[in-house]
């Protein structure tokens, strides 16, 4: 476990490439008519997927750590302060350009800047979403699920150091049934679907499944019976989670997504979500390199991507939305158009990760060698 394995940047790749086509391609269908262009589009909306990796992919790492560390003498202040390190100069920096361009880029939005700062700051902004009247500007929105992560690692340190293995293993799976009961009370009992749909989405207790699922699956890892009993079943228990996701998702078409009024994705969408996902995870930790899942993630574009995926997922909103606006203006149309679109979002916002990572990001993480773990 100690060992890096490169096909889990392969496995943040795929992920960031899917929510960021997730977000440009529903605008870049503006630009054209083309109804084999708009099937690409509505199919490209299961790219809300990529959060939920992201989530089992954070938790199963980072329970990793905790577990592999807990007896340690800095364990609290070596954590906080590298997970610091990582988030936050870049996120910080972020919201401060976002909201100085605001008045240009969303005058609307601009007089609810002091309202929405201390959720921004406090990494409570998906409590905004839920709770506000008037939406989170476009150009931060995507920055909910940072929130919730960082709600998790907030406690889930704690939680980890004070439990026995036993004990973790039994909340984790209180957390997961709460989260499936939840949201199945909800459909039952909540006269408004979407308000349910929207609910589910950005609320903190019951997205914290995909994180503990990946911590679950952490924990599972430490026993070499687990491990063994794991690898036997990796494989078909991704293909089974991740057909019957489709399914889901497909009986619903072209409403693919939990926030749409799709009653049975909203109640088993996340769930299916987290077991192929953590499924994937298992196959590329345990399987020969030589396996076909652990070639196709050993791509070197995709963990290209998954290396620069924090700065690409900040930067990509703001991109499309802008470059929309600039684009719209030329009055040009057609498929060409709508592939521009494509290409330039993501060159223009890789070249700004990377800008990032140079400037900055680099440099914070080098910062982790004065906290390193024994």
């Amino acid at each position: 476990m100690n060992e890096r394995v490169r096909e889990l940047d392969g496995v943040r790749g795929i992920s960031i490439i899917v929510v960021v086509a997730f977000h440009l391609l529903k605008r870049a269908d503006y630009f054209t008519s083309n109804e084999t262009l708009h099937f690409i589009t509505r199919l490209s909306s299961i790219g809300w997927v990529g959060v939920d990796i992201f989530f089992v992919l954070s938790g199963f790492l980072i329970t990793s750590i905790l577990l592999r560390t807990k007896h340690e003498k800095n364990y609290f202040k070596n954590f906080y302060v590298r997970r610091s390190l990582r988030i936050f100069p870049l996120y910080f920096v972020f919201i401060a350009v976002i909201l100085l361009l605001l008045p240009k880029l969303d005058p609307d939005f601009t007089p609810e800047i002091p309202r929405a700062l201390p959720f921004l700051l406090l990494y409570q902004q998906n409590w905004l979403i839920l709770i506000s009247k008037i939406p989170l500007t476009t150009y931060l929105a995507v920055t909910w699920s940072l929130a919730i992560e960082e709600q998790f690692y907030l406690i889930w340190p704690a939680v980890v150091y004070f439990t026995k293995k036993e004990t973790l293993i039994k909340l984790s799976i209180g957390v997961i049934l709460f989260s499936i009961l939840a949201r199945l009370l909800g459909i039952l009992f909540w006269d408004d679907m979407s308000q349910v749909s929207t609910f589910f989405y950005y609320n903190t207790f019951t997205r914290f499944e995909q994180l503990v699922f990946g911590g679950l699956l952490a924990v599972a890892f430490t026993e070499p019976l687990w491990i063994q009993r794991l690898k036997n079943i990796s494989i078909p228990s991704f293909w089974v989670a991740f057909a019957a996701f489709l399914a889901l998702c497909f009986t619903a078409y072209p409403h693919m997504v939990p926030l749409d009024e799709n009653i049975w994705l909203v109640f088993g969408g996340y769930t299916l979500a987290a077991v192929f996902s953590a499924a994937m995870v298992t196959i590329l930790m345990t399987h020969p390199e030589t396996s076909m899942f652990r070639r196709l993630f050993q791509n070197k574009l995709l963990i290209f991507f998954g290396k620069y995926s924090y700065s690409i997922y900040l930067l990509h909103v703001p991109v499309i939305l802008i470059l929309l606006d600039m684009l719209w203006r030329t009055q040009l149309r057609g498929w060409a158009m709508y592939l521009a679109y494509i290409v330039l979002t993501y060159t223009i916002t890789v070249v700004g990760a990377l800008i990032t990572w140079n400037l900055l990001e680099k440099h914070m993480l080098n910062l982790k060698k004065y906290f390193e773990y024994q």
